[in-house]
């Protein structure tokens, strides 16, 4: 797989990840850090109303490009050794998309059954109320763009703090006699 590839296909994920998480209380984002519970017993009743909070919050569709990029990625990751197949790769990966496109489903299933682990099926009613809510479908509306705002702005803060460290790892060098 390319460098570049590989970086678009990371930020896609990091993308997506960033879309769902803003969605996400605080107490489930903290219960992440943990390993995940042992699979319990779920009612297909739990996990279907999983699968409707993971729809209505707008959490599927920040993943509906990975499946492509992964095999695109796969595609192309024979490149580095066969690049006169370029243009053949690009084009089997176009051919092989749909075959893997219908695991879609996998994911929404992987999203929703982490929430089985965390939220009741009660909890995932007042939830999906939520997000069906005037607010909440708001919030998963305008969720791309404020975590677009964000991005730009936590990236511009990181400059300034990078300036900022960089002058003062040079400071401390001069005091050690070493002119960065």
């Amino acid at each position: 797989m390319s460098m570049f590839h590989s970086r678009r296909f990371g930020v896609r994920l990091l993308l997506a990840a960033a879309l769902a998480l803003p969605a996400l209380p605080v107490p489930f984002a903290l219960a992440q850090q943990a390993q995940p519970a042992p699979a319990a017993k779920v009612s297909p009743a739990h996990l279907q109303l999983a699968r409707d909070l993971v729809a209505v919050n707008g959490e599927a569709r920040a993943f509906e490009g990975i499946i492509p990029n992964i095999v695109d990625g796969a595609a192309l990751s024979f490149l580095q050794t066969n690049p006169d197949l370029a243009k053949q790769l690009r084009e089997v990966a176009i051919i092989v998309r749909p075959e893997f496109e219908a695991r879609q489903a996998e994911i929404i299933d992987i999203l929703a059954t982490s929430y089985t682990r965390h939220f009741t099926e009660a909890e995932l009613k007042e939830a999906i109320t939520f997000y069906r809510s005037p607010t909440g479908a708001k919030l998963v509306q305008d969720r791309p763009v404020i975590v677009q705002e964000a991005v730009q702005g936590i990236q511009a803060w990181g400059a300034q703090v990078n300036a900022q460290a960089i002058e003062r790892v040079r400071a401390e060098m001069r005091k050690r006699g070493v002119d960065l």
